[in-house]
């Protein structure tokens, strides 16, 4: 972990440095936000922003750090206080950066407890895989600015830390519920629609932990499609009332009926859990914090009269089904780098359908029953994408009117034309199935993912960093990415950043084999050979991609800065 530190401060220093080297002043929304956060390091808590409409919670770090700060210059004598460095722009930003680091550590301490000890404790792989998630632009970008997605990211993920071990028995499960559901209510306080991963997503992925009590041969059954347990979508439900077994298999053998004979089979087992009174009370006991905090987030949203703080005329929630239209390219565009082999293997896994290039079948790296989608549901995906295009596409005004970010250009250049937005439909899919399917790039584990021992309950199904996510998972992903993102009319890259995150923790990563030059912590000597063939390289090239997007990024935020005809003399600078 220290290696995959000191490769993170390298970047992340420079980049700090250069933005307090050349933009002294508050940009942008930082205009509200150092003067929120200053208020509250001066003790003055009924000041109140109105164009703010994220909650206090950044401020209120800040605020803490501040006097931790002060208490240890007391401490140490010397003197009041530094003033020069009491919440001043260049103290409030570097909090940000401490957010990214904790960041990298809580993200690696999530692979950590998803897997055996034996694969955690040696595997490199964990550690390049956390340094890239931090190196995510719109994640590293926003580590030199006084913005709240750093720390409102950190605290999601160390909620998200609570889930591997939430199916322990012992007698402290209560105070592991009850510290859940305070860092859940922690992370509300950076962003609001953090209620989606805090707890929308880890009670459907505890709901199916809790419906799912059948034996692994019955669920062998079901995939093999037996006769009578899996062979159409009423045996499925048949075999999940009676066994109470969900239907979940993994992804690298999915394909799209499946994910219809998941959600038939979780209805099944809902309906068969609320015949039995006891078994549901207990199942409500297991999903109280969640519970807790939904009805935490209604009180809120009912007092408040709205899901934003202040500004609310220009953010009225609206239906906007195209997000999940643009979150697919958004998510292709960092990470080509994980996806390129089934990118590269769609064109010859579609000639090998012709009967003069079926040879091409035995080139085929991934061996799965079937690799694309039949025609016939690539045509339906396409219709439904059109329609959507078609019937519920929203433009913002921000969108069009503010050309310092980046997605007034995507929207002005590539989306503008009426027919353009139509003819990119077939991308959406493409990427959208690329994306679903490195999900299912490891081979299927044995259940359960995580480390458990026999004396306790099965763990959630949360996949490893190493074996194919389950049909479930994508499920569960897909719905909290939905309700996260439909209903606001704006696009922006930062609203797709724990989407991003989710989808990248879980991608399944080739390990080093136990012995292996690769491994972390061994004296032989590493070569080139040895770090392409033993370990993933597909890190080694994401890790280069997301540096040069972030370098791009940088000089054009730094040095590529305009004026606008009404602001004379003042810099505009491009930003996600």
């Amino acid at each position: 972990m220290a290696k995959a530190l000191a490769a993170l401060l390298a970047p992340l220093s420079a980049w700090s440095s250069l933005v307090n080297l050349t933009v002294p002043e508050p940009y942008l929304d930082e205009v509200f936000h150092v003067r929120q956060a200053q208020s509250y390091c001066n003790g003055r808590f009924d000041i109140w922003d109105p164009k703010i409409t994220t909650p206090p919670g950044l401020y209120y770090l800040s605020y803490g750090f501040s006097k931790t700060a002060a208490f240890f210059q007391t401490s140490l004598g010397l003197g009041d206080g530094l003033s020069a460095l009491n919440c001043s722009l260049g103290t409030l930003r570097a909090g940000n950066v401490l957010g990214l680091i904790l960041l990298v550590l809580v993200i690696r301490a999530a692979y950590t407890l998803r897997t055996r000890d034996d694969v955690a404790s040696r595997s490199f792989v964990f550690d390049h895989a956390a340094l890239n998630i931090a190196l995510f632009s719109p994640l590293f970008f926003f580590s030199a600015l006084y913005y709240t997605d750093i720390w409102s990211a950190a605290f999601v993920l160390v909620s998200y830390l609570f889930l591997p071990g939430l199916h322990h028995t012992d007698s402290s499960a209560w105070a592991r519920s009850l510290a859940l559901f305070m860092v859940g209510l922690a992370s509300l306080l950076f962003r609001q629609t953090n209620i989606f991963w805090v707890a929308v997503f880890p009670a459907g992925l505890t709901l199916v932990q809790q419906l799912d009590r059948g034996h692994q041969a019955v669920k062998d059954s079901m995939y093999c499609r037996t006769e009578g347990f899996g062979d159409n979508i009423y045996s499925i439900a048949k075999t999940s009332w009676k066994l109470e077994v969900v239907y979940d298999p993994p992804m690298k053998d999915a394909e799209m009926d499946d994910f219809v004979k998941t959600l038939v089979s979780i209805t099944a087992c809902t309906a068969k859990l609320v015949t039995h009174p006891k078994r549901l009370i207990r199942v409500v006991v297991k999903l109280a914090p969640f519970l807790a905090l939904l009805i935490v987030f209604a009180a809120f949203v009912s007092i408040n009269g709205g899901v934003v703080l202040g500004d609310k005329s220009n953010h009225v929630a609206a239906l906007h089904l195209p997000q999940m239209l643009y979150i697919w390219p958004f998510i292709v565009f960092f990470s080509w780098p994980l996806l390129y082999p089934y990118l590269l293997l769609m064109p010859v896994s579609f000639l090998a359908w012709l009967p003069a290039f079926t040879s091409l079948e035995s080139t085929q790296t991934f061996k799965r029953r079937r690799l694309l989608p039949r025609l016939w549901l690539v045509g339906l995906g396409l219709g439904v994408a059109c329609l959507t295009v078609y019937g519920n596409t929203v433009v913002h005004p921000f969108t069009r009117a503010d050309n310092r970010h980046y997605i007034f250009y995507v929207f002005r250049y590539l989306l503008d034309p009426w027919w353009i937005r139509y003819a990119v439909t077939p991308v959406y899919i493409i990427c959208a199935w690329a994306c679903l399917q490195t999900l299912g790039g490891g081979p299927p584990a044995d259940y359960p993912f995580q480390r458990s021992d026999s004396r306790e309950g099965r763990p959630l199904p949360l996949p490893d960093g190493q074996h194919s996510a389950t049909t479930s998972f994508a499920l569960v992903w897909l719905m909290t990415t939905a309700l996260q993102l439909i209903t606001a009319p704006l696009v922006e890259p930062r609203y797709f950043i724990l989407p991003w995150i989710f989808w990248r923790m879980h991608v399944p990563l080739r390990s080093p084999p136990k012995g292996s030059k690769a491994k972390e912590g061994t004296q032989a000597q590493l070569t080139f050979s040895s770090l392409w063939e033993e370990y993933d390289h597909r890190l080694w090239l994401e890790t280069v991609w997301l540096l040069f997007i972030n370098a791009v990024t940088g000089y054009m935020f730094l040095y590529r800065g305009f004026t606008w005809l009404q602001e004379p003399g003042k810099v505009q600078r491009f930003m996600w």
